[in-house]
């Protein structure tokens, strides 16, 4: 026959002992969470109520969200612009003169069949006008002027093509570039417009500005 053990009741160090050792004690692992919960969890996060209809057509919408983004931002895509929210002096331009005998050739050309080429602008940052003129200052200038002249709502307005001057070679080359083009500068416009980037930083010396300003000019001319 097992013999019985008497029960002592501990002692009040003994229960001073124990608590601190319990205190001491390392704290037990949570339990893991169970893998079918999880899997509900997540198949719960990615369940769309919508029919299959919706979901694609919100997919094609995003897609040709993304486009035209894209296109906008390479100069694809046509803006219609107030004119007071293009900044026409934003940069310093390249022409000093423009002919009274030429713009009045172009007002009238523009009162009769409308604006054929459209400005180029860029996104400005701060106050003031939203947009800054890159290129067509003359064709802005004939719109505002018949603006002016006429009042007529037509003439408010103006077609612009939104660029990033960065992207193009920076701003004082992509206005260059698009005078050149058009309407060949004068040499002291070339020379000015040269002296004018060297000094505002935009290239190290006037001798730097020539060559990024007209790459394809003869060494004679640079």
């Amino acid at each position: 026959m097992a013999k019985r053990r008497n029960l002592e009741i501990p002692s009040t160090e003994d229960l001073q002992r124990m608590e601190a050792e319990f205190g001491q004690a390392p704290a037990l692992p949570r339990a893991a969470s169970v893998p079918i919960a999880q899997v509900a969890a997540e198949a719960a996060a990615g369940f769309d109520p919508r029919s299959a209809d919706v979901r694609a057509g919100a997919a094609r919408d995003r897609a040709e969200a993304e486009s035209f983004r894209a296109a906008k931002g390479r100069g694809l895509v046509m803006l219609d612009l107030d004119l007071a929210e293009i900044d026409a002096d934003a940069l310093v331009r390249d022409r000093v003169v423009i002919d009274a005998e030429e713009m009045e050739e172009l007002k009238a050309s523009i009162a009769r069949n409308g604006l054929r080429l459209p400005v180029e602008v860029f996104e400005r940052a701060g106050e003031g006008a939203r947009y800054g003129l890159l290129s067509g200052y003359r064709r802005l200038m004939a719109v505002r002027a018949l603006h002016a002249l006429t009042g007529e709502d037509r003439h408010a307005r103006i077609k612009a093509v939104l660029r990033e001057p960065e992207a193009m070679g920076g701003s004082f080359a992509a206005m260059v570039e698009e005078n050149e083009i058009r309407a060949g500068l004068s040499h002291y416009e070339r020379g000015r417009i040269a002296v004018i980037a060297a000094q505002q930083g935009a290239f190290a010396n006037v001798e730097a500005a020539v060559d990024a300003l007209f790459p394809v000019a003869s060494k004679a001319k640079r």
